[in-house]
């Protein structure tokens, strides 16, 4: 190979590309690592066989509250290891949908594997805006008016079984997200989500971030006895932890563990990001927007963030689309979305916030008329991207690649 090129063998979904670098041109792969085998887990995964027999030894049916489709939750995999336990009582299922769509049958079967046949005729799908399938709690001292599905009134002991990875405006996943947005009533959900407006919801903070004490206020009032399963699933898909208990701390312990697998360090911030987004997280437009995030917190100010997705089905829920297309500035998308703030919109001022921060360049197949309408530049290929890249820059400059970029957040000096 000619040593004034280095490339770049780039994946994502059934494609690959080689994309050609100049040696002028500063690579940088952000990569998590696996630092941890599975066998370190037995230990763990002893105790919490026990924690959950100990919890589940005085009621004959209890609940157990999952995540959907979008999530990298190794659910199964955890009723695997449970299944013993879970046999001797009535198991019932709750798929934490918050605003989503139903699953298929498919996802169903990504979601608990083997397990679904054996449970289906007790496993329900949350939905937002079943009205009937909800109970009102109270409200929060945000003035979020909590309704969440009744389930979680009914019956007398929880499980929850969740994965922890950054947030781009709750800080991170996780934890208090089981119940708001993922058991909570549309009106529940908007209401927080507006909170996202504030400068202090953003991606790793917890501190003072209004969404996630607005989320733990509401977990606050489940008055049944909750067993926390908390997972930190790494860059491979592979289970690199788990913390139970409690809640709050075992959700607080898992954030510390997820910090060290999904943060990782950068000396500075770059004039290109290339996002590749990977699977569960390239199903469509939507959670794709969540890589971006990450890779926002890479990029300079005025750079160029080229986002990469298969998008297997399209643009998704496509409000936040619509919300965008209304206007003809970034900045009058987030003056409107304040007036009028409608779920979905809390999506469409972030991408607003970022594209008046940094360009952004997208390599999916949604149609380039539907991308251009959005304050972005719909690209063919990456290749293109990277010469556009070279026409803005020049020869030289800087390129930090994010294989993984919904699972891998740049960490700058500037935020350790």
């Amino acid at each position: 190979m000619d040593n004034m090129i280095m490339e770049l063998a780039v994946r994502y979904g059934n494609k690959s590309e080689t994309i050609k670098l100049g040696k002028e041109i500063e690579v940088k792969i952000l990569a998590g690592e696996v630092h941890r085998t599975k066998s370190d887990l037995r230990g763990v995964i002893e105790r919490l066989k026990e924690e959950v027999r100990e919890f589940l030894s005085d009621t004959p049916a209890f609940l157990v509250i999952v995540n959907d489709y979008t999530r990298p939750t190794p659910t199964a995999e955890i009723l695997s290891l449970l299944e013993e336990e879970i046999n001797k009582k009535e198991a019932h299922f709750l798929v934490a949908l918050g605003s989503h769509r139903l699953p298929t049958t498919d996802e169903y079967y990504k979601i608990f594997g083997r397990f679904y046949d054996a449970f289906k005729d007790r496993i329900t799908a949350h939905q937002a805006k079943e009205v009937s399938s909800l109970k009102f709690l109270g409200k929060t001292s945000f003035g979020t008016p909590v309704k969440l599905n009744e389930q979680v009134i009914r019956f007398p002991k929880i499980i929850t079984i969740n994965s922890i990875e950054p947030h781009y405006f709750a800080g991170w996943t996780g934890g208090r997200k089981t119940f708001l947005p993922g058991v909570a009533g549309y009106e529940t959900i908007t209401a927080n989500h507006k909170l996202s407006l504030k400068p202090l919801a953003r991606t790793l903070n917890l501190t003072s971030n209004p969404v996630s004490q607005d989320m733990e206020e509401v977990a606050q009032m489940v008055e049944h006895p909750v067993l926390s399963i908390q997972l930190i699933v790494d860059q491979k898909k592979e289970l690199r932890d788990i913390k139970f208990g409690d809640l709050r701390k075992s959700f607080k312990e898992g954030v510390q563990e997820a910090k060290a697998v999904f943060c990782l360090p950068i000396e500075k911030r770059y004039d290109c990001v290339l996002a590749i987004i990977q699977p569960p997280y390239d199903i469509d437009f939507y959670q794709a927007q969540k890589g971006l995030e990450n890779a926002k917190l890479g990029v300079k100010e005025g750079g160029v963030i080229i986002l990469v997705s298969a998008c297997h089905k399209g643009i998704g829920d496509d409000e936040f689309i619509r919300v965008l297309q209304k206007s003809k500035k970034p900045k009058e998308v987030i003056s409107d979305i304040e007036k009028n703030f409608l779920l979905g919109a809390h999506k469409s001022a972030k991408l607003a916030e970022l594209v008046s921060y940094c360009e952004v360049l997208t390599v999916v197949p949604i149609e380039d008329n539907i991308i251009n309408s959005i304050f972005m530049k719909a690209m063919k290929s990456i290749s293109e991207a990277i010469d556009y890249c070279y026409k803005k820059f020049g020869k030289s400059f800087s390129l930090l690649y994010l294989p993984d970029a919904t699972l891998v957040t740049p960490l700058s000096f500037s935020h350790q």
